[in-house]
């Protein structure tokens, strides 16, 4: 019973505030009938005159009843937690809560003012509103009546929708502060990652895979660029520093679960390949899935994975037993690798450049 009889108190609050614009509207043609009386020269001016008049009058009326409206936060008991613990910003609240009193307060103080008040503003509001016998009254009403929906409107939209619309507000900062959350903790996993060397501890593994799986995806892509960044810069000159990204590589592959992205494959491939130590099949599978994800993706270009993937192909035919029947298709995979390489400039500069494969070509 309580239930229905608070959804139908909603409902008719919500009536209300859909009615009040009704009205303000409905009142502009009460202006316009006004005006109409009013000789021709001046009736649109004076019309005009109204309306301002009117709208200033809901303004101030919806200032007041917003001030009065301003929903209180309620904060809860719960026992403290070693956790820091953040309330919303209330000062908008404590300043309403001391307008209304000053209002009231000044209002009972001044009520006696009020008729005085009053017969003087109707007054002043004559001659703006054509001089006529019924201007003051008409104008007293207007400022009044506006006065009034205004203040009703703010008071009642403050009450029923402003309280809806807070906690939305929450959890919508709260969602965000998640997302970052999420977001620097896979970042500092890659920067430990990176940087592990120096000193720090690495994380393992599962943690990374973890972490960036989580991440949203233009984070992932940050990440990526930074591991790239330390395999590019690195893998001539200092190779331990270089085979940190590939755990990073890794996390990025198991993160990728609908195959969107070939550089995660072609850039482990190539860091691999390029380690004190290289993992020749293992780099051979990474390349060869790179060129499957593009292929699929009909992206052109990217040639430099056939190139790559021919070198692999070579040591890996280099090190079979003399007869070992797999050397047959390896060496056709190498050949059609190199052919292809060549279709693109940057295959074919490192076809040319590259020591192994020249000679395996002589």
């Amino acid at each position: 019973m309580s239930s229905a009889a608070g959804n139908g108190s909603q409902g008719a609050l919500g009536r209300w505030i859909a009615a009040i614009p009704a009205l303000g509207v409905l009142g502009v043609g009460v202006i316009l009938s006004y005006a109409w009386q009013i000789p021709a020269g001046a009736r649109w001016r004076v019309f005009g005159t109204a309306v301002a008049i009117a709208g200033a009058a809901g303004l101030v009326g919806g200032v007041i009843g917003f001030l009065f409206g301003i929903p209180r936060t309620v904060l809860g008991s719960a026992a403290p937690t070693p956790e820091t613990q953040y309330q919303g910003n209330t000062n908008l609240e404590q300043v309403s809560d001391w307008l209304t009193k000053i209002l009231v307060g000044v209002g009972l103080v001044q009520i006696g003012r009020a008729l005085p008040a009053l017969t003087k503003l109707a007054d002043n509001l004559k001659a703006p509103l054509g001089g006529q016998a019924s201007s003051a009254a008409f104008g007293l009403a207007l400022v009044i009546s506006y006065a009034v929906l205004g203040f009703m409107f703010l008071y009642l939209w403050s009450r029923e929708i402003l309280p809806r619309e807070l906690p939305i507000s929450g959890i919508i900062q709260q969602q965000l502060d998640a997302r970052e959350s999420i977001r620097s903790t896979a970042l500092n996993l890659v920067n430990r990652q990176l940087d592990s060397l120096k000193g720090g501890v690495a994380p393992t593994q599962d943690e990374l895979n973890t972490a960036i799986a989580a991440a949203p995806d233009s984070t992932q892509l940050q990440i990526f660029n930074e591991a790239e960044q330390v395999r590019t810069s690195n893998w001539r000159e200092d190779k331990p520093k270089m085979a940190k990204s590939i755990p990073v590589f890794r996390a990025l592959i198991a993160a990728d679960t609908g195959e969107r992205y070939h550089r995660n494959h072609g850039s482990l491939g190539w860091a691999l390949k390029d380690k004190v130590s290289p993992e020749w099949q293992e780099a051979y599978d990474e390349l060869t899935k790179a060129i499957t994800i593009r292929d699929k993706l009909m992206i052109a270009g990217w040639k430099l994975y056939e190139a790559n993937r021919a070198l692999c192909g070579i040591h890996l035919i280099e090190g079979l037993p003399a007869g070992d029947p797999k050397a047959v298709s390896l060496r056709a995979a190498i050949d059609q690798d190199l052919r292809d390489a060549r279709e693109n400039q940057y295959g074919l500069q490192m076809v040319d450049s590259n020591e192994d494969i020249q000679r395996w070509l002589r």
